[in-house]
C-alpha cells in the first residue's frame, strides 16, 4: 500500500478535480462528437471505400493506420456543429484508405518516436492528398477547411500543429517476423478467481501491445524499489520485475492510471483481484512457445500458418481427459430452476421430432398419406395398378445424427455477460439440452476444452457418446474455469471423435466467447485464420459446425472464422436454449 503524506493528498485531490471538471466541461458540448456513436457507420464506410475488412479503434491522440484497422481520435468538438465535426471523421477515414493504398507505412520490428512518426506523416502527405484529391475531388474543400483551422488557432512564432489531419505513421508487423521463443514458464494452469475482482476500470485507448514474457526466474530473482515523491504517479514496465501480488489497489490510483501508456504489458498466471482493461484485438507481440517434452498420453495435431499457407505439423499437443468429479446439487438446482423452459423445450422438441420423423407411404400406418391417396385414384382411372403403400407411419425413423456440445471453459468463462456467469450459462444450457437429446435417443457428446501454450491443450469429456447420461448428468456442475482459449486443437480433435460414428449428420455446437488466444502465440490473425481452416478440414469430411457465443465482443471474431448463418450471439440461458431448438430443427430437416 501506498502511504500519502497530507500535503500530497491535497495536491492530488485538487489535481484530480480539475482534471474531471476539465473532462466534464468537453464532454457536454453540444457539438462534440464521439467516435463510438459514429463507428459502425465509419466502419462501414471503410471497407466500402478499401474493400478490405476496416476496424476502427479508438486513437492515443492523433492516429494512423496498421496493417487492416484503422484509429481516429476518440472524440472531436473543434468546431461549432456537429455535421462539420462528423465531416473530420469522414476526411481522415478516406485520408487513411489513401495512406494505405499507397503503403505509407513502416514495415519493420523497429520502435520508432511519435515526433518521428508525426514528421514522416507530414512530409508524404502531399503524395497521399494528390491521389485523394484526385479519387475524392470533394474531400479538397475539407482539407483547405482543416488547414485554416489549425493554421488559425497556432500561437504566434510556433510551428502549426497538422498532425490530427495527417496522423502519424504506424508500424505493420508481419507474422513471421516474430521469432522470439518462450521459455521458463510455469506449467500451473490459470484457475478462476475465487473473489471476483473487486475493481474494473475503463483504460485509455491503445494502438500497440508488446507483452513481455515473464521468465519465472527472472521473477525470482528479481527485487524492485521505487520510490514515489510528491504526486501520485504509474510507470510503464521497464525491465524489471516486482512480486505480482495481486493485492486490490487500483480504485487508490486511478487518477495516475488515467495517464499511463498501455504499451507494455507483462503476461502473468497470478490471480487479480482488480482489473484495468483495455479493448485491443490486434496482433501481439506473444511469443511462440518452444518444444516441450511432456508427460502423460496425448494427440498430436498440426496448426496452420496463415502467413506461409502451410501447416506446422505436429505442433499442438491434445490431452484428452475424462472428469470424475460430481456435482449433484447443480443439476437438481438447474432442473428445479429451468422446469418451466424445459417443458415448454420438450414440447417444441416433440412437434418437430413428429414432424420430421413421421413416414411417409407406408403399407400400414396410424393415418392416410393424402398425397399418396391422390396418386391412387390417379392410377386407378388411368387403367395403372395402384401402390399400396397409401398410410402414414408415426414410427420412429432411425437415428442418423450425432452432436457434439462443445464447451469454452477458458478462464474468460468466469466474466459475466448481460449479469449472468458465462461458465453458468453453458453448464445449465448443457443440462438442459441434454435432458432433451437423451429423451429423443440422440447420439450425443459433451466435452469441453482449454488450454496453456501449444505443448498442453486438455479436452476433458463430461459425457462420451457411448456414456449413460444418467451418470454424466452430475458431472457437468463439476466443471470450473482455467486456463486459455486455443480454439483450433479442440476442434480439430472433435471432428476426430465424430470420425468415429458411423452416422450421416455430424455436428459440433461449439459454446464461447469466440475470442482465440493463449499464453503463448495465437492471438488475432493467427488464432482467427487457424479456427478458420480447422472448419474448413472439418466441412471437408462433412462434420458441420455453428458456434453460440455469449459475449457481446465475439460480433469481432465469430463472422471472420465461421461466416455468417453459422453462428449466433445471446447471454442468456434462456436465449441459448431457444437457439438451440431452432438449430435442432434446422438439423432434423437435413437429416
Amino acid at each position: 500500500m501506498f502511504e500519502f503524506e497530507p500535503d500530497e493528498y491535497i495536491f492530488t485531490k485538487f489535481a484530480h478535480y480539475f482534471k474531471c471538471r476539465r473532462k466534464k466541461k468537453e464532454a457536454n458540448l453540444a457539438y462534440a462528437v464521439k467516435l463510438n456513436d459514429i463507428k459502425p457507420r465509419l466502419t462501414i464506410f471503410a471497407r466500402a471505400i478499401t474493400g478490405k475488412p476496416i476496424e476502427i479503434y479508438e486513437a492515443e491522440r492523433e492516429g494512423g493506420y496498421k496493417n487492416n484497422n484503422f484509429f481516429l481520435p476518440s472524440k472531436y468538438a473543434e468546431f461549432l456543429t456537429i455535421e462539420e465535426n462528423i465531416s473530420f471523421y469522414l476526411f481522415r477515414v478516406l485520408y487513411l484508405a489513401t495512406q494505405k493504398n499507397l503503403d505509407l507505412n513502416w514495415n519493420d520490428t523497429l520502435e520508432h518516436s511519435v515526433e518521428e512518426s508525426r514528421i514522416l506523416a507530414s512530409d508524404t502527405s502531399s503524395k497521399v492528398l494528390k491521389r485523394l484529391f484526385e479519387e475524392f475531388p470533394i474531400t479538397e474543400n475539407y482539407f483547405q477547411k482543416f488547414i485554416a483551422y489549425y493554421a488559425g488557432k497556432a500561437k504566434k512564432d510556433t510551428q502549426i500543429d497538422y498532425s490530427f489531419i495527417y496522423g502519424k505513421w504506424m508500424r505493420n508487423i508481419p507474422e513471421e517476423m516474430l521469432n522470439e521463443t518462450l521459455n521458463n514458464f510455469t506449467e500451473k494452469i490459470k484457475t478462476a478467481n475465487p473473489e471476483q475482482p473487486k475493481t474494473t476500470l475503463k483504460a485509455n485507448a491503445v494502438e500497440e501491445i508488446i507483452s513481455i514474457q515473464v521468465d519465472e526466474k527472472q521473477v525470482e530473482d528479481a527485487v524492485l524499489q521505487h520510490q514515489f515523491e510528491k504526486v501520485e504517479t504509474a510507470d510503464e514496465f521497464g525491465g524489471n520485475f516486482k512480486d505480482m501480488d495481486g493485492d486490490d489497489e487500483i480504485d487508490d490510483h486511478a487518477n495516475a492510471l488515467e495517464d499511463l501508456n498501455m504499451k507494455y504489458t507483462v503476461r502473468v498466471d497470478d490471480t487479480a483481484h482488480s482489473v484495468y482493461q483495455a479493448d485491443f484485438i490486434e496482433n501481439t507481440t506473444i511469443a511462440e512457445s518452444a518444444e516441450r517434452n511432456e508427460k502423460g498420453y496425448f494427440i498430436p495435431y498440426d496448426e496452420w500458418n496463415y502467413a506461409k499457407r502451410t501447416y506446422k505439423d505436429n505442433f499442438c499437443k491434445v490431452y484428452p481427459k475424462t472428469i470424475l468429479k460430481t456435482d449433484v446439487g447443480y443439476y437438481k438446482k438447474t432442473i428445479s430452476k429451468n422446469g418451466s423452459t424445459l417443458l415448454g423445450l420438450r414440447k417444441m422438441l416433440t412437434t418437430v421430432n413428429n414432424k420430421y420423423q413421421q413416414q411417409r407411404r407406408q403399407t400400414q400406418g396410424e393415418e392416410f398419406d393424402l398425397d399418396a391417396i391422390t396418386d391412387l385414384f390417379v392410377d386407378v382411372h388411368s387403367g395403372i395398378t395402384p401402390s399400396e403403400k397409401i398410410y402414414l407411419s408415426k414410427q420412429k425413423k432411425e437415428k442418423d445424427l450425432s452432436i457434439l456440445l462443445l464447451l469454452d471453459i477458458s478462464l474468460s468463462s468466469d466474466g459475466y455477460a448481460a449479469g449472468n456467469r458465462v461458465i453458468d450459462v453453458e453448464k445449465q444450457v448443457s443440462i438442459l439440452f441434454g435432458e432433451i437429446l437423451d429423451e429423443f435417443n440422440i447420439d450425443f457428446s459433451i466435452n469441453c476444452f482449454y488450454s496453456k501454450t501449444r505443448n498442453h491443450s486438455s479436452y476433458i469429456t463430461i459425457k462420451g457418446f457411448d456414456d449413460h447420461w444418467s451418470k454424466a448428468k452430475f458431472k457437468i456442475g463439476a466443471v470450473e474455469p482455467g486456463g486459455y482459449t486455443r480454439i483450433g486443437p479442440a476442434l480439430r480433435h472433435s471432428g476426430a471423435l465424430l470420425d468415429k460414428r458411423n452416422t450421416k449428420n455430424k455436428w459440433i455446437i461449439l459454446i464461447s466467447d469466440g475470442k482465440p488466444n493463449d499464453y503463448d502465440r495465437y492471438e488475432g490473425k493467427y488464432g482467427i485464420n487457424d479456427i478458420k481452416q480447422a472448419l474448413r478440414e472439418l466441412n471437408e469430411r462433412q462434420i458441420n459446425s455453428y458456434a453460440l457465443a455469449i459475449e457481446a465482443q465475439a460480433k469481432y471474431y465469430l463472422p471472420q472464422m465461421f461466416g455468417q448463418n453459422h453462428y449466433q450471439i445471446l447471454t442468456t440461458p434462456v436465449e441459448l436454449l431457444q437457439s438451440l431448438v431452432k438449430l435442432y430443427e434446422k438439423i432434423k430437416h437435413q437429416n
